[in-house]
């Protein structure tokens, strides 16, 4: 019998590299369960926010004041092209801003006109923002009112506002010194730092739009276009010869007529490479139908302005548009509005021929509005930026020399006080209840214009009754908000402009129910069929957030008397319901999903129950997982219900 040499050691080493083997695969599914515990922990560190439960609805009092300051600055800069208040010196100057709604009259100003650049900086646009929510905070806080009847709210200091236009959101962190004292003597503390991040890509937005402008002043883009436009076009005289006897004449206001139509026709076909467009849209073609990418946008429209769009744009749109705004054009030779062509008759044997010859060159002015549209995803909101820049011919050549750029800084020239009281034209608001159509009085109106906010009274019955609302003389604003709010209702707002005397506008109201009555119930998570009534020791925060209406209503259980819970009126809804339970500092339950409510279910209730799942006896570790699943673990539970 022959032995084999080194077999046992073949068999002991294949042993140790299959023992090595496994230890290393063991290693690996350790580490990667303590990284993806420790990043559950993390996540629900960061977003779960434990607080006393008696100061939960001041602090999110305080917080949607934030929101809805930082949001309607947000959509007020998105309107104006960067600004909230715009500088006197482009106000002043008819020239440096388009009047991009002909109906309103709100003032659009240029990027870039006349070859000089006007791009708000980031850093200008950060610090109005920032003053706007400061001011708007300030009025939405109206005085702690809805807490005065338990709390004593002392503001220790002015708050300072903080705002970051970070790559996915934009955060505001608000330093805002507040004592809360119960009125019952039994409680007192502090509350000093809130912030609230608005799931919305200005930084992203804004980076897009200040891209397009600069490849604009390179590229001389709507100006090519606009030469390609006219050029051929054979109502436009460019250059060109003809056999004829007769001379060739045209008028410069039907040239215009018809350059206007071609821009306001063929402009929204301009596409930027990378973003989201749709290649097989339908294109009008006398010839029968068309998809986009078989016309001539395909090979001539398209705008490539960086290589990487498609990597950092591509769940944006840019629209370009021409509104028949006014357009500028001269052409040589003309004379008094009129262009004729040049005769040439030939000699001796060819005395009988005519040739008419022409050759017209032209300098052209005129408008754009681009939207740059970033479209609505699970993490961010949708959001709509303009911004406006003039297309400027010379000579049958783009136009665009740059002679300098306008300095942003902030100005600070007058008080509210005066501003409110330079009144000049008078305006109309009527006010209105949004769900029924009727009219409604005692409306708290407040005009807006800026960073200025004035007091304009209460809206009452207008002639003999037939309507309701306040007629009263406003100060000189293009670009103003009249706000109206009134129990029972949701705050309400509208545009309006103050240049014009005898203007009338419709503010219409959104009525909320309240209820005084609601009550929580809990479920072990064990056993999700019973159900118990919360214990004395243990507080719930229910935080209620409407799907696509920017709709906010919290509270605390048990509730505070002069707490009610609020809900739209007369409208089918969905909404996200938030509900933490604490015992102390821990959070031992809670709710995390969707509510749909019917406007007729909602106009007969008079009581809502809500459902929360109790994880029962628990670590640290564990409740702190139990809260990052809640979404999950709430749907072994009903859904609030409405008696």
């Amino acid at each position: 019998m022959t032995k084999k040499r080194g077999a046992g050691k073949i068999l002991l080493s294949n042993s140790k590299s299959q023992a090595s083997i496994f230890l290393v695969m063991t290693a690996i599914v350790i580490l990667s369960g303590v990284l993806y515990f420790l990043y559950q922990r993390q996540a629900v560190e960061k977003e779960v926010e434990i607080i006393q439960p008696e100061l939960a609805p001041i602090k999110l009092y305080v917080d949607s004041c934030i929101k809805s300051a930082a949001e309607d600055g947000l959509e007020r800069i998105g309107l104006s092209g960067g600004y909230i208040d715009i500088p006197q010196n482009i106000n002043s100057n008819p020239g440096a801003y388009l009047t991009a709604f002909p109906g309103a009259g709100f003032k659009l100003p240029y990027w870039w006109h006349k070859g000089f650049e006007a791009v708000p900086t980031e850093e200008f646009i950060n610090q109005q923002l920032s003053a706007h929510i400061k001011a708007e905070f300030k009025n939405c806080i109206s005085n702690f009112e809805p807490f005065s009847g338990k709390f004593e709210v002392n503001e220790l200091k002015d708050p300072i506002v903080d705002v970051q236009f970070n790559e996915n959101d934009v955060s505001v962190a608000l330093k805002y010194p507040l004592e809360i004292i119960s009125k019952q003597g039994d409680f007192r503390a502090v509350l000093e730092n809130f912030k609230y991040t608005i799931p919305i890509r200005f930084k992203k937005v804004y980076e897009l739009a200040k891209l397009l402008m600069e490849r604009e002043n390179k590229d001389y883009f709507l100006e090519k276009k606009t030469i390609d436009l006219y050029s051929m076009d054979t109502d436009i005289p460019t250059t060109d010869v003809e056999a004829t006897c007769n001379t060739k004449v045209w008028q410069l206001s039907s040239i215009r007529d018809k350059l206007k139509t071609l821009l306001r026709v063929n402009l929204p076909y301009i596409r930027i490479k990378g973003t989201d467009y749709n290649p097989n849209s339908y294109v009008p073609n006398p010839k029968g139908r068309s998809i986009y990418s078989q016309t001539y946008f395909q090979q001539h429209y398209i705008w490539e302005i960086d290589k990487d769009a498609a990597k950092k744009y591509s769940n944006m749109k840019v629209a370009f548009t021409y509104d028949n705004w006014p357009l500028s054009i001269y052409a040589r030779p003309s004379q008094n509005g009129i262009l004729r062509s040049n005769s040439q008759k030939g000699t001796d044997m060819l005395s009988f021929f005519c040739l008419h010859i022409w050759h017209f060159t032209y300098d052209i002015s005129y408008p754009v509005q681009v939207s740059v549209f970033d479209q609505e995803t699970d993490r961010n909101k949708a959001y709509k930026f303009n911004f406006a820049f003039e297309v400027a011919i010379d000579h049958n050549q783009p136009s665009r020399v740059n002679k300098g750029t306008t300095l942003f800084e902030t100005e600070d020239t007058i008080s509210s006080d005066d501003y409110c009281n330079a009144v000049q034209n008078e305006i109309t608001i009527f006010t209105v209840n949004n769900a029924t159509g009727d009219d409604i009085r005692d409306v708290n109106l407040t005009f807006v214009c800026g960073r200025f906010y004035c007091d304009i009274g209460k809206s009452n019955w207008l002639s003999f009754g037939a309507a309701a609302g306040l007629t009263k003389r406003l100060p000189y604003c293009v670009n103003g908000i009249i706000k109206g709010n009134k129990q029972g209702f949701e705050e309400a707002k509208s545009f309006v402009q103050t240049d014009v005397d005898g203007r009338s506008y419709v503010l219409g109201l959104n009525p909320i129910k309240e209820f005084k009555n609601y009550k929580i119930v809990k479920h072990l998570l064990s056993s999700p069929g019973a159900s118990n009534d919360i214990a004395p020791n243990e507080k719930a925060s229910i935080i209620i957030k409407g799907k696509g209406t920017g709709f906010e209503s919290f509270a605390v259980y048990p509730k505070e008397a002069d707490f009610p819970l609020r809900l739209p009126d007369g409208r089918d809804a969905t909404y996200e319901v938030t509900i933490y339970l604490v015992d102390g500092e821990n959070i031992v339950g809670g709710y995390s999903g969707d509510w749909k409510v019917g406007k007729d279910a909602l106009r007969n209730a008079e009581e809502i129950v809500f459902h929360v799942v109790e994880q029962g006896e628990a670590s640290d570790d564990e409740r702190l997982l139990f809260a990052a699943g809640l979404s999950s673990y709430s749907k072994n539970i009903p859904s609030p219900e409405l008696r």
